[in-house]
Parts: C-alpha cells; sequence; structure tokens
C-alpha cells in the first residue's frame, strides 16, 4: 500500500506541474497578445 501511495503523489504533483505550466503559457500569451495589438496601433498612429 506504501508504494500505491507514492504513486498517487508522483501522478498528483505531475498534474499539478503541468496546470501551473499551462497558466503560465496562458498568461505569456495574453501579454504578446497585448504587446501586439499595441504595437499595430503604434503603426496605425504613425501612417
Amino acid at each position: 500500500m506504501d508504494r500505491l501511495v507514492y504513486v498517487w503523489m508522483a501522478f498528483s504533483i505531475t498534474w499539478i506541474a503541468i496546470f501551473v505550466y499551462m497558466l503560465m503559457l496562458g498568461r505569456r500569451q495574453q501579454k504578446l497578445a497585448h504587446e501586439l495589438e499595441h504595437l499595430r496601433q503604434a503603426l496605425k498612429t504613425k501612417k
């Protein structure tokens, strides 16, 4: 039964790490989208 607990813990930690990584990627993507929109607006005003 001890080994099953370790397997469950490893499984849980892995999924938590994947979830956190996906959140970080989502935030980074939002920042890039915002920066891209800002650059597009800057280019429009220069024309």
